[in-house]
């Protein structure tokens, strides 16, 4: 009986160990933020007018930072294109109403950007910098 316990929690542990390994290793590494003081230019900005269907707002491959401002209507925003994510009212990152956010590409990405606002006129800035 001895036996069967310790080769019983040889397994257990064995699997434990696994499922540790596993787990830090499929884990995505953040490329880290942009230092202070470096110069970067704007690569482009636009004014648009969202509504309660998403649409993309970014979608080259390199970027430096992304700045969203909104004005008195919030907005919803997915940060990627990756399981063709699309935010929707309950679904994505809220940014606030009158607010300017900065989206560092070492936290957020340069993919697919899509934003939806909650109501049928939402007007946003959008500039990419490099």
């Amino acid at each position: 009986m001895e036996t069967k316990t310790k080769k019983v929690l040889g397994v257990v542990g064995l699997v434990i160990l696994l499922l540790v390994v596993f787990n830090y290793s499929s884990r995505e590494v953040p490329l880290g933020g942009f230092q202070n003081g470096i110069v970067l230019t704007v690569a482009t900005t636009s004014q648009l007018s969202v509504g309660t269907t998403a649409i993309s707002v970014f979608a080259t491959s390199t970027c430096a930072t992304r700045v969203i401002s909104t004005t008195d209507r919030a907005i919803m925003l997915t940060f990627s294109d990756r399981l063709n994510q699309t935010p929707t009212g309950v679904f994505g990152h809220l940014q606030s109403a009158s607010t300017t956010v900065s989206y560092d590409a070492g936290i957020y990405g340069c993919g697919l950007y899509k934003v939806f606002g909650f109501d049928a006129k939402s007007n946003i800035t959008v500039t990419e910098l490099r």
